[in-house]
């Protein structure tokens, strides 16, 4: 039988691994993400789970460098990115590898199950201490961007958080809805 999708009902077309295709796949409600499992973490400010892209930037800028890879390619950050980088960046005291006429800025976003609503934000590094007291969880990205030029590159990510998994914030109601 045919749904007015045009698919058949009960199936959901295009889609695979478990519970994708097959009778019951199509649910009212979204999947619910695992919690994160309950972790000893002795100092909760401290980051643990640490990756570095610094590999990765080098053999970037190795390729930019031997002509392989046009600079138009990797200056391509996002409009919204280069206004948070103006906005909230932090600065730095290194230079732009493409430019080298202004210096690099610092973008701190924060993503988490335990953050709710507020996952995806943009926050200062000086916050970060605080929101780590406060939820369980979260990771930490960190993107070097340069406003001149456009470059834009993941620096580190990191784990933040005391280890105690909560229940993330309901969105608080707002006036026009």
């Amino acid at each position: 039988m045919a749904d007015k999708s045009g698919g058949i009902k009960g199936y959901r077309i295009g889609a695979f691994g478990p519970g994708g295709i097959g009778p019951g796949a199509m649910k009212s409600e979204p999947p619910r993400p695992i919690p994160h499992p309950y972790e000893d973490v002795a100092d909760p400010a401290r980051p643990r789970h640490v990756l570095d892209y610094v590999l990765a930037r080098r053999s970037i800028l190795e390729t930019i460098k031997n002509d392989v890879l046009a600079r138009e390619k990797v200056c391509d950050a996002d409009p919204y990115l280069i206004r948070a980088a103006k906005n909230h960046g932090e600065q730095t005291e290194r230079n732009c590898p493409i430019c080298a006429k202004s210096q690099l800025r610092h973008v701190t976003y924060v993503y988490g199950d335990d953050l709710g609503y507020l996952a995806g934000r943009v926050k200062m590094s000086s916050e970060l201490p605080q929101m780590a007291q406060e939820y369980g969880h979260f990771r930490v990205y960190v993107v070097e961007v340069c406003v001149l030029c456009g470059w834009n590159h993941l620096q580190l990510s990191y784990v933040l958080g005391d280890g105690t998994p909560r229940r993330p914030p309901t969105k608080p109601r707002d006036v026009l809805e």
